[in-house]
């Protein structure tokens, strides 16, 4: 009996193992999912996505290029088409397009003043000529985007052993061959395939230099069917050949070369694919990013009708549980080891000192974002390509760098205002010059006063900076005789500043958002008018003139988000500058100290309303100063090249004179549509003129202010209204581009 049972049990067992067998053998076909290129037009693969989930169909494999490439890696490496859309509908589309930092990333030495420069231009030093540029930006913000986003993969290099095995295609321009990226550092790879030909500038990457995909093959069905796919699902966003009268402008001519040979092909590529799915994109560019619900539901729509009508095609082993990724990125890191490949100008150190951390010191995982992006806002690299190894064990950060191959650049913007009318600015710089991190500058600005600026910069990270600065600047404008003369015979002069300005600065900057400065400092200044004569008919009358040669300590805290327009920060400028030795042009010069102080803080109440309250203040040290040396304040400008004058919006430009003073601005600004606003300012100002503290003789002003301001890319546009009750004056004020 025994023995029978035995028999019994291995017959059973044998039989289920056979029967096992034969399940095993039978193929189940496996399903290639390929996306198309397309900027974002590509954006209608989340809603493909979102509708494959709803089928519960899940890839066995991706293929993508550009847009496709992107959003195939995130899915790829596990996110749910519901976290894509989230993660795309968070993203700012002109800063990863145009590689736009964060202000808080910039030195305080570009900082200080706010942008001037509304075109930049590389100049070569061999040919002595401007360059045109490669593309607009260099993928920076893309590449950082995608490591950020990608982190849960970096100990991945075959990308076959992701949640879904993928692989994207790239061009190399220098011979027009496809390259297929299917392992490597995947935000790199996918960098590779995404870069939109004269929006972003090629990388290098293993010798190659490479630019988008859809160059060469925008939709690479053929591939993922080499790779094992059986059944393939389509989603192609590319549009079609234009005719003549559908050509309209450059763009139209550039898709329309780029696309030849890619649209020529997708006849044949139609028919290789079982399920294709053809977003409605009529309407809609490479770049229409604000449409993002709209092209994403498109997406949703038609492959839902698609996928009704060939639900027959689709296997019925499918997924029973929409993929979702929960990764939790580290609170802290303590890199064992920080290899920086690339430098030939830089130094290790300073690379060390921008990053803010070292091997073996435990950093949060927020310093380590802070460092790199600090890195990178040096603007000294085109590329900074970083990948963290054995995230989860002792990792090492890997940094490739690719210095800049430009040493030189011309810069150009103009401005109008109504102090110094019409002016045009041009700019020479140059990087490398005595050392390896260090750069050099010279502004010539035209107009109806020729003004310039020469800077000198020796960076050395977040240690003490040095710096050398001489300016020569000038205007004329009308003010009131009083200014300066007692019972004038007439009301109005015209007065006409004059100063050249020496300063030499040592810089240190706590973190991003402090810096102190110290040095020593030469003022020539020169205030005079032609309305009186001299002793000669042909000698101006001069109203103040001396050479001072003295010091100075600044303290500056500076963590607005935007120069002109900010919405949210700090800003803070201490000031003490004290001069005790002069020309002595009058004979009665006494040592003289300014102390300055600037105060604004923006809080935004909404998205879309912000108060901006201002104060300033400043106070002239001395038994007895020169004209020359007082407060002068009034108009709109920023005067960063007068540390004596100060902006009063309500009145014109150098309407008061004070040897102390307090002005408070207290502004509302609503944004009623993107980068245009409205403001309202009540202005308070208390002076006086007299050497005596508080003051013997105070006077004030009270103003209102409403004005209309707008962010453009050639710099802010402004127009104002001015109404000051007490004096029953009205000023009308415009001014148009970037102050300098």
């Amino acid at each position: 009996m025994k023995q029978y049972l035995s028999f019994l049990f291995i017959l059973i067992f044998f039989g289920i193992h056979a029967q096992n067998q034969k399940q095993d053998s039978i193929y189940r076909p496996k399903i290639g999912l390929v996306l198309s290129g397309g900027g974002a037009k590509g954006l209608a693969h989340i809603g493909v996505l979102k509708t494959l989930e709803r089928y519960h169909i899940k890839p066995d494999f991706i293929a993508g290029t550009s847009m496709g490439a992107i959003i195939g890696s995130m899915y790829a490496a596990g996110y749910s088409a519901h976290q894509i859309d989230s993660i795309f509908h968070s993203l700012d589309y002109d800063a990863i397009m145009f590689d736009t930092k964060e202000r808080k990333y910039s030195s305080f030495f570009e900082k200080k003043n706010g942008p001037k420069y509304i075109l930049k231009l590389p100049f070569s030093l061999k040919k002595m000529s401007v360059q045109m540029p490669k593309g607009l930006s260099n993928a920076q913000n893309l590449y950082s985007t995608l490591a950020e986003n990608l982190i849960s993969t970096n100990d991945i290099k075959n990308f076959n052993k992701l949640k879904i095995p993928f692989f994207c295609i790239s061009t190399d321009i220098e011979n027009g061959k496809q390259i297929l990226f299917n392992k490597g550092w995947l935000p790199l790879a996918v960098t590779a395939s995404a870069l939109l030909p004269t929006v972003y500038k090629p990388i290098e990457y293993d010798n190659k230099l490479l630019l988008d995909g859809g160059i060469v093959n925008n939709y690479p069905v053929k591939e993922l069917r080499d790779m094992g796919a059986d059944i393939i699902i389509g989603s192609d966003v590319q549009g079609k050949i234009l005719n003549k009268e559908q050509i309209e402008n450059i763009q139209n001519i550039m898709d329309q070369i780029i696309s030849f040979q890619m649209y020529k092909e997708m006849p044949l590529k139609k028919v290789q694919t079982d399920i294709y799915i053809h977003p409605n994109i009529k309407n809609l560019s490479v770049t229409d990013f604000t449409k993002i619900d709209t092209i994403i539901q498109r997406g949703y729509t038609e492959a839902r009708k698609i996928l009704d009508k060939k639900q027959k095609l689709i296997p019925q082993n499918r997924a029973t549980e929409i993929q979702s990724l929960h990764y939790k990125k580290p609170d802290s890191i303590i890199f064992n080891k920080i290899i920086i490949n690339g430098l030939h100008n830089y130094r290790r150190n300073y690379i060390l000192g921008k990053l803010g951390f070292i091997p073996n010191k435990k950093i949060s995982y927020k310093d380590y974002i802070e460092g790199l992006n600090n890195l990178i806002g040096t603007d000294n690299f085109d590329q900074v390509f970083y990948h963290i190894k054995h995230l989860k064990s002792r990792p090492e950060l890997f940094i490739n760098i690719k210095e800049k191959e430009n040493k030189a650049y011309v810069n150009l913007g103009f401005h109008y205002n109504r102090l110094y009318k019409i002016n045009v600015i041009g700019n020479f710089e140059r990087k490398h010059l005595l050392t390896k991190n260090d750069l050099f500058s010279i502004d010539i600005i035209g107009g109806e006063k020729t003004r310039f600026n020469i800077n000198y910069l020796i960076d050395n990270g977040f240690g003490w900076n040095i710096s050398w600065h001489t300016g020569y600047h000038r205007f004329s404008t009308q003010v009131q005789s009083e200014l300066f003369f007692e019972n004038p015979s007439i009301n109005q002069l015209d007065l006409n500043v004059e100063q050249l300005q020496n300063k030499l600065s040592f810089d240190g900057g706590l973190n991003h958002a402090i810096n102190l400065s110290i040095g020593i400092q030469h003022l020539y200044k020169n205030y005079y008018t032609n309305v009186f004569s001299g002793e000669s008919n042909d000698l101006p009358y001069i109203i103040g003139k001396n050479h001072y040669l003295g010091s100075f300590v600044n303290l500056n805290i500076d963590n607005r988000d935007n120069f002109d327009f900010p919405t949210k920060g700090i800003y803070l400028f201490l000031s003490w500058e004290y001069f005790p030795i002069s020309s002595n042009y009058y004979r009665n010069f006494y040592p003289f100290s300014l102390y300055k102080i600037q105060l604004e803080f923006i809080q935004n109440f909404s998205k879309r309303i912000f108060f901006q309250p201002i104060i300033h203040a400043g106070y002239s040290y001395a038994k007895k100063t020169s004209f020359e040396n007082d407060f002068y304040l009034g108009g709109e400008i920023n005067y960063i090249n007068f540390e004596n004058m100060d902006n009063f919006s309500v009145l014109d430009p150098v309407s008061i004179r004070a040897t102390k003073y307090l002005m408070t601005n207290l502004n509302i600004k609503y944004q009623f549509i993107k980068n245009h606003y409205l403001k309202y300012g009540l202005d308070y100002l208390f002076y006086d003129r007299s050497h005596d503290f508080p003051g013997a003789n105070i006077a004030s002003v009270l103003g209102h202010q409403i004005a209309y301001e707008y962010n453009s890319f050639l710099g802010p546009l402004r127009v104002s209204f001015s109404r000051i009750p007490q004096l029953k004056k009205n000023v009308f004020s415009f001014s148009f581009g970037y102050n300098f």
